[in-house]
């Protein structure tokens, strides 16, 4: 195993930062933009939920895959590579000329994002034992969160002054800066692991379910995005049969058999995710399709919700060590869903400083919920489980994320069909958007009772935090 002086943790921790602020970034800054686009290229309102919900589900299908594959070849090398790739499709994706390109592109970025979200947090685990941990999580979080606040307001001034493309043209830049950190401080030499078995069948399953699960929303206004969900949602049952069966699992069942901490952490990671991040796409469409905002003016009022997780996950690491982890990941969740609950009655109280009350209340909450939740999951398994715990720990983000965008693609191809989102037809995407409120904040609670019910009983192993228990 490598071993890590004193430096090589503060290098390999500011590195990690860097790659996880790169990566979000765009993302966030990709939200503000998404009028924009639907604008150049007459995309449908369907069509733009593709653009982050195509990225986010290639993500997903590898996560496990690139996992094993990092155990293969190390996943330092497997970090650096990620990060090379994603650099790359980020000076390509401007060269787009119709919005399927950019979808495609989109999804091909995703690999790249694979590589880097299901080898981050291990390599952090790695790095950091006993309570340290949970104040370097907390600190990578607050790279993500720094991200998510930088994203809106540099998107929405860049798209208004500068065009949606220069987006990621200058986002390549934190890219580029992170792959040299990278090479510099991580143990980026592959290293063959020789008698790592790759499971085909399951890397199978779970492509093909992530694939018809994300085109499935965004069609759900013909038979075929029905057929394209359900078969979805069976080869992904048909992932979870063939992983408790086969000999070299991607995901082994049985980290979930008998460790209520884990099973129920990473069920609340999922609904966590499921619920609260869809309410920045739908505000930056509110704000800029039904209220005529600018995106730049748009992207500074998006960055309340940003700028409270970034001082939540700074404190909330801390917390999960004088409190138990499983109490403060219960609160966050519960602040959360009191945000989505509120964004119900925005019609009502259509003013900015509610929509901002909104994006505070959803930003502090999750903050809390994903710092603390990561130390349960994390301190509920030993240190040979790290790389899969981490990769279920994304897998559940990003898995949430994608049903997140696809449920609300799936609502405004019900409700607001084909036709692209204009100013003309407002009052039916707020229609539409409403319906997503409420159903996300119902989801929302059941995550509530999850995390209330994820208590980390024992010390694992490899000294994971259980703080308070």
């Amino acid at each position: 195993m490598f071993q890590f002086t004193r430096d090589d943790r503060t290098a390999g921790l500011y590195t990690i930062t860097v790659s996880q602020f790169a990566l979000v970034f765009m993302l966030s800054a990709v939200a503000v933009a998404v009028p924009a686009l639907g604008r150049e290229f007459g995309a449908s309102a369907s069509q733009l939920g593709l653009v982050e919900s195509g990225y986010i589900s290639a993500v997903a299908m590898l996560l496990f895959p690139v996992t094993r594959l990092s155990d293969k070849i190390g996943r330092g090398s497997t970090f650096a590579f990620g990060m090379g790739l994603f650099t790359v499709l980020s000076m390509i994706l401007p060269l787009s000329n119709t919005i399927s390109q950019f979808i495609v592109l989109r999804v091909f970025q995703g690999c790249g994002g694979a590589m880097m979200v299901s080898t981050g947090l291990a390599l952090i685990a790695d790095m950091y034992s006993g309570p340290g941990r949970a104040k370097a999580m907390g600190i990578a979080s607050a790279g993500v969160y720094l991200g998510l606040s930088m994203g809106p307001w540099l998107g929405g001034l860049i798209v208004t002054h500068l065009g949606w493309r220069w987006i990621f043209y200058g986002g390549a830049i934190p890219c580029a800066v992170g792959l040299f950190l990278s090479i510099r401080t991580l143990p980026v030499k592959p290293v063959i692991r020789h008698g790592v078995r790759f499971d085909f069948g399951g890397a199978i399953f779970i492509a093909l379910g992530m694939i018809l699960l994300s085109q499935g929303g965004s069609h759900l206004d013909g038979s075929s995005g029905a057929l394209m969900l359900v078969g979805g949602i069976f080869f992904l049952l048909c992932f979870a049969f063939w992983e408790g069966r086969a000999k070299a699992p991607l995901l082994s069942l049985a980290l979930f058999s008998g460790n209520p901490a884990f099973s129920l952490g990473s069920a609340a990671q999922f609904i966590s995710y499921a619920a609260i991040y869809g309410i920045t796409f739908l505000l930056s469409l509110y704000l800029q399709v039904a209220q005529g905002m600018t995106a730049s003016d748009a992207g500074l009022l998006l960055m309340v919700q940003p700028v409270m997780q970034v001082i939540l996950s700074l404190v909330s690491g801390k917390w999960c060590e004088r409190w138990s982890p499983h109490l403060v990941a219960t609160v966050g969740m519960g602040i959360a869903t009191a945000g989505l609950g509120a964004a119900i009655f925005l019609g009502v109280f259509p003013s900015l400083w509610f929509a901002g009350l909104i994006l505070a209340l959803c930003g502090a909450g999750s903050a809390m919920f994903a710092t603390a939740n990561m130390a349960v999951i994390m301190g509920a398994v030993t240190r040979e489980n790290y790389g899969v715990a981490s990769a279920v720990v994304a897998a559940m983000r990003t898995t949430g994320m994608t049903v997140s965008l696809v449920f609300i693609s799936g609502v405004f191809a019900v409700i607001i069909g084909p036709a692209a989102l204009t100013a003309e037809n407002a009052d039916v995407f707020i229609r539409a958007m409403y319906t997503a409120f409420i159903a996300l904040t119902v989801f929302s609670a059941l995550g509530v009772l999850m995390s209330a019910k994820g208590r980390l009983r024992t010390r694992a192993g490899g000294g994971g935090p259980d703080a308070g228990n």
